[in-house]
């Protein structure tokens, strides 16, 4: 498997504002199923890509316009010990915000991986970032940009109680237009949405949530149970990972 050298972790919370989104009892179950990935292979047989560090600054700077139209991918899902609840904490504290990582991997051929008929499944997982979700506060959204060898891989990966799949969609086309420089066409995207928690009104509201919460995550702050914990290790990490990858 091709080596995959981690270069730059940047953290960042583009919002000005300190905003609170309590998850309710539709997005409770997830909170134990964290983890949505896509990974995007960009061949630059042609020539065409500018110079990735300019790639990088182009992503970054979209990336944080994205999240301003966004603010719930931009947070953390904390818990709420006075209440029993969990919420999406997009306030600008220390270790809030989402990471921005950018890698290289100068043995991982973006042609040869993007043409492949059966794809190269452990090296593609090299692309995408792990989240820390084992305890709350728990990532939403952690992206990597890795330069290949003829190429770049863009790897998102996000936590399920967030978002689901046609949202992940959604993101990537409104990140995708803003990249590009189409603000009008990244409005577009998101024209609509609402993150008012009042539009769904649940039978018992809030204790229905706290209900699913204790019966699905009984032990928060701590989410994953060890055999969980085990089972999603590929995807995920913990706080003792992320910890040790600072200091190497």
């Amino acid at each position: 498997m091709p080596t995959v050298k981690i270069v730059e972790v940047d953290s960042f919370s583009p919002l000005p504002e300190d905003l609170l989104f309590r998850l309710f009892a539709l997005e409770a179950p997830w909170i134990m199923l964290p983890v949505i990935q896509r990974v995007f292979l960009f061949d630059n047989a042609g020539g065409q890509h500018p110079p990735f560090a300019s790639l990088v600054g182009s992503l970054r700077a979209s990336l944080v316009a994205t999240l301003a139209r966004l603010p719930p991918l931009a947070g953390r899902i904390v818990f709420l010990p006075s209440t029993g609840d969990a919420a999406i904490d997009c306030s600008a504290s220390e270790g809030s915000g989402m990471r921005f990582i950018v890698a290289e991997s100068d043995d991982a051929d973006a042609g040869r991986l993007a043409g492949d008929a059966y794809h190269d499944v452990d090296t593609f997982k090299a692309f995408v970032p792990k989240l820390k979700v084992d305890a709350l506060p728990a990532e939403v959204l952690a992206v990597q940009v890795t330069r290949l060898k003829g190429g770049v891989a863009v790897g998102v990966a996000m936590h399920h109680a967030v978002v689901d799949g046609r949202s992940v969609w959604r993101f990537l086309q409104a990140w995708a237009a803003a990249c590009r420089g189409d603000d009008a066409a990244a409005e577009a995207v998101v024209a609509g949405l609402t993150f008012d928690r009042a539009v769904i009104a649940l039978p018992s509201g809030g204790e229905l949530t706290r209900s699913m919460l204790r019966n699905y995550a009984p032990n928060l702050p701590l989410v994953c149970s060890s055999r969980l914990t085990s089972l999603l290790s590929p995807f995920v990490s913990t706080a003792g990972e992320q910890a040790s990858a600072r200091s190497n």
